[in-house]
């Protein structure tokens, strides 16, 4: 039998680049689309190089370098070094050009904001492509393992944990010298000697994990945050799921609801408790929609928050954000929670089940919020009905029940009523939502981040969701029609300007980007916009 043979490999062929690669292969997207940006604009550094020395390796390159690797599930800078020997695709894209692994990984690492800012210019172009329905959007968070192991992560109780195997020890090592000693007196060997060596190192050691606990104390009392880490300081401890806690960071998506394409990430160090409103205000700004435009935000029960919703209403955002459920009174059977109590605003006052009135002496209370959220104010409500109250038994084991009403609640009763009204609708949030996450994390198995530090996270992040964006946009539309929609678009570098000066000013990222990453950003972009 007759095999299919193949061609001889001292066979010589004449070819360019040019006719390897298929008019209809999508890495011709990422050529037209980088040759299309003004990177300069962007932020982005060595677009003008100086006359001296030898030159760079243009931005555009190493970009095109990196978005091809991202959309290929290649994202380590000596992999891509490698595939640019021997990727026929790639050397198309980069012109047969093989940058050093170093010069990879360091153009992530400093363009953190620039790819940023690529990626709301991208959402612009997705907007003027009429693919965002600009009226719904789903807000999520998900966790990206940090580059910092459970090891390397400290909390009080783990410090005070380290902190007492080292006394026992050292208990044990100073018991083990007083008996060497006796037994030294009465015998008198020089195994002994040997002994008490060993041990001197051993204490020398406890020594030296003393000093390091000492300075770990030292740093944990410095920061507001009850853990530090110590490969990267960014990173926190972040319950993942039930039990399970990782160091990780929470990555805040904003997905519009017409092709489940993301509009907003950030990537936070903190939970959901205070994310709703800054991610709503950012997907509001790059959708380009002004604050009398009214917007619907979905979002699950973790990012119900009294002061979150009462800001996204007076920003006319109108949410959809599933309730948290009281917890039952312990010890009582089928209780009467707050929910059953009524609230008259008119009278400023609560009527019980049994029909008694439940009244407020006007004094406002402060209290710290769930989960590290920002203080609020809150009364209480209280009757003396209750001593004679036949119901008692089934609503407090206290002399008296007391009602707490937040100075936000008339935002939250409002805001569960949608929920309550309209429950179809907010099913839509987990088709919308965790199309993106599933498609990252399954899909292309980005689980985790590469990079160290909040600000360079948040540049990977941002990239990770430029390429899903790049591939959603590829199946919606076709290569063909995609092509054409990028030589025909007009990029608004000035809007994306305007809308990071916005969300700088309006949202405070203070509690998750560093000052001077927000100084740095500053810097770039308005001296880019005064440069027009």
């Amino acid at each position: 039998m007759q095999y299919i043979q193949g061609n001889s490999r001292h066979q010589t062929y004449f070819s360019t680049l040019e006719n390897q690669v298929s008019a209809d292969n999508p890495v011709r997207l990422i050529d037209g689309f980088v040759d299309k940006l003004h990177l300069q604009k962007l932020g982005f550094t060595k677009t003008v190089h100086n006359s001296e020395g030898r030159p760079p390796y243009a931005p555009a390159v190493l970009l095109k370098l990196y978005l091809y690797g991202y959309l290929n599930k290649i994202r380590s800078s000596r992999k891509l070094e490698k595939e640019c020997s021997r990727n026929i695709e790639l050397q198309w894209l980069v012109q047969n050009l093989q940058p050093n692994y170093h010069t990879i990984a360091d153009f992530r690492k400093v363009h953190a904001a620039p790819l940023q800012s690529m990626f709301r210019l991208y959402v612009q172009f997705l907007g003027d492509a009429g693919l965002l329905g600009k009226s719904t959007v789903g807000i999520d968070g998900s966790k990206f393992k940090a580059v910092n192991s459970k090891k390397n992560n400290y909390n009080q109780k783990k410090i005070d944990k380290h902190r007492q195997f080292i006394e026992d020890k050292t208990a044990r090592y100073l018991q083990e010298l007083d008996e060497l000693d006796k037994e030294e007196n009465t015998n008198g060997t020089g195994e002994l000697l040997i002994k008490k060596e060993k041990i001197a190192q051993g204490l020398a050691k406890l020594k030296e994990r003393t000093i390091k606990y000492d300075t770990l104390q030292q740093q944990l009392n410095d920061t507001a945050d009850k853990q530090i880490s110590t490969t990267d300081t960014d990173s926190r401890s972040i319950l993942i799921v039930k039990s399970i806690v990782e160091v990780a960071y929470n990555t805040q998506n904003a997905v519009d609801d017409k092709h489940n394409l993301v509009v907003h990430t950030q990537a936070t160090n903190t939970n959901d408790g205070k994310a709703l409103y800054k991610a709503a205000t950012q997907a509001k700004a790059n959708l380009q929609l002004q604050k009398e435009d009214t917007l619907m935000v979905l979002a699950d029960k973790g990012y119900h928050t009294g002061a979150e919703l009462q800001q996204c209403h007076l920003d006319n955002m109108i949410t959809h954000v599933a309730y948290k459920e009281q917890p039952p009174v312990k010890h009582i059977a089928n209780e009467f929670l707050a929910e059953s109590f009524e609230y008259d605003k008119a009278t400023d006052s609560y009527t019980c089940p049994a029909g008694a009135v439940l009244t407020s002496l006007g004094t406002w209370h402060n209290k710290k919020g769930e989960a590290g959220e920002t203080s609020f104010r809150f009364k209480t409500y209280r009757t003396d009905a209750c001593k004679t109250c036949n119901l008692k038994n089934q609503c407090t084991k206290l002399p008296k029940r007391i009602i707490q009403r937040s100075e936000y609640q008339d935002a939250v009763d409002v805001y569960d009523n949608n929920i309550k009204r309209n429950p179809e609708y907010y099913k839509r949030r987990q088709a919308i939502c965790e199309h993106p996450f599933g498609s990252i994390k399954r899909h292309w198995g980005y689980t985790h981040t590469l990079l160290k530090g909040l600000q360079k996270v948040n540049g990977e992040m941002n990239l990770i969701m430029f390429c899903y964006n790049f591939m959603r946009t590829k199946n919606i539309l076709g290569i063909e029609n995609m092509l054409k929609a990028i030589e025909k678009w007009t990029p608004d570098y000035d809007k994306v300007i305007c809308a990071i000066k916005k969300a700088l000013i309006k949202a405070d990222y203070n509690q998750n980007v560093p000052s001077v990453f927000l100084k740095i950003i500053r810097c770039k972009f308005f001296a880019a916009s005064l440069n027009e």
